[in-house]
């Protein structure tokens, strides 16, 4: 029988739950009519409930962002924190509400749909609560959904600046129209003080989400994947002592790994991780003689070493010849080309090899053989690839 988890319930009931009580609270301290409070928690007990449905959805079909499957009480907090933050609103004008980059947050902590769903509810409440025009939404709502476009996918590399400022611009555009649009007064500088001040404020927190973001989530293990792909590492030790020329096979493909995960703009450092350790549960079964399974040995050795999920997730993919990510395909191809020529070498280490020949059929021989068919690199990749790999003449010959 499937053990219920109490903290998720518990995450789940403060979802649902909360924000219609902030809600109601925030309406009594306003004076607002019984029928208006009465409006504004059903409203929001609504959306709540919806929102929760929808979490739980996006969680078993696997389609919520990173890691955030693992982290509901992190989107927990920030959605009451945001609705929290709403009940406050209506205390300052609207044309300085600095919203948008909660909206940013919700997103990187859910997925697109969620956070976008979230971040309505959370502008919902706001404006019910400060009685704004549906104006105020829709202001607010577009230029939320905007920076949820513009800031999906961001990986490793973790480039925002242009969409920082791109978020900013149309937001200040919006924001202006709105105020020209919508205000009947004679334009002047004074109108556009407080839209300024609001562009700052929003600029600041978003800055504030993202470097959380960052931390959390991008580069949340940037100093135990430098620890792992240091040759010296504990795990590449005992491989060095116990199987030399595993060792030097994996050394070999990480070069290769390294320079094309760079050149195609994939994850460098778990490309370097997988070329490491690809073949440890082939090693260590020795080690492991109760163990059957290759998956299972990975499995352990990556648990006693504190290895990163994702990089078990790549393991596991070698092992089960299923390449789905752009690191594990990665992995492959230099594994099969040095593997290749270690293996010519051996056999005639004087002899010339044409090193184009082999590469080409290494690459015809992976493509038609099915293992490629989730795989998720580019014609434009694989053309990359094969021209490192031809490009490295000189480094074959010093394998020699």
């Amino acid at each position: 029988m499937k053990k219920i988890n109490g903290k998720k319930i518990l995450t789940g009931a403060c979802i649902v739950l909360l924000p219609p009580l902030l809600a109601a609270g925030a309406g009594y301290l306003y004076r607002m009519p019984e029928n208006e409070q009465i409006r504004n928690a059903v409203m929001l007990g609504i959306g709540t409930l919806s929102l929760l449905y929808a979490w739980s959805v996006c969680g078993l079909d696997g389609s919520l962002d990173y890691d955030n499957a693992s982290h509901m009480a992190r989107f927990a907090a920030f959605f009451t924190g945001g609705i929290l933050f709403a009940c406050l609103l209506p205390l300052f004008p609207f044309q300085i509400w600095p919203v948008l980059a909660l909206s940013v947050a919700l997103s990187f902590f859910s997925n697109t749909f969620v956070g976008l769903f979230a971040y309505g509810l959370v502008i919902m409440a706001a404006v019910f609560l400060s009685e704004a025009s549906a104006n105020v939404f829709f202001l607010y709502f577009l230029s939320g959904a905007a920076a949820i476009l513009l800031f999906r996918d961001l990986d490793e590399a973790y480039h925002v600046g242009k969409r920082v400022v791109i978020t900013l611009l149309f937001f200040f555009v919006v924001q202006t129209a709105s105020i020209v649009i919508f205000i009947n007064e004679r334009l002047s500088w004074e109108m556009f003080v407080e839209p300024v001040m609001n562009l700052c404020l929003t600029g600041l927190l978003l800055l504030c989400v993202l470097k959380y973001f960052s931390y959390a989530v991008i580069h949340r293990y940037r100093n135990r994947y430098q620890e792992i792909n240091d040759p010296e590492f504990t795990v590449m030790a005992e491989m060095k002592r116990e199987a030399r020329e595993d060792y030097f096979l994996a050394l070999h493909t990480a070069y290769f790994s390294e320079r094309i995960a760079d050149r195609i703009h994939a994850d460098v450092a778990l490309a370097k991780a997988g070329a490491y350790y690809h073949r440890l549960g082939r090693i260590y079964r020795e080690k492991y003689p109760d163990m059957a399974s290759e998956k299972d040995i990975i499995q352990k050795v990556c648990e006693e070493n504190e290895f990163p999920p994702t990089i078990v997730e790549i393991l596991l993919e070698c092992a089960d010849h299923k390449y789905r990510s752009r690191e594990s395909s990665i992995v492959l191809f230099s594994d099969a080309v040095v593997s290749s020529i270690l293996f010519l070498l051996s056999k005639d280490p004087v002899s010339p090899i044409d090193y184009d020949q082999v590469i080409d059929v290494i690459f015809r021989k992976k493509q038609s053989s099915g293992v490629l068919s989730e795989c998720r690199l580019t014609i434009s990749d694989f053309l990359a690839m094969r021209e490192i790999f031809r490009k490295e003449k000189l480094y074959y010959d010093f394998l020699r």
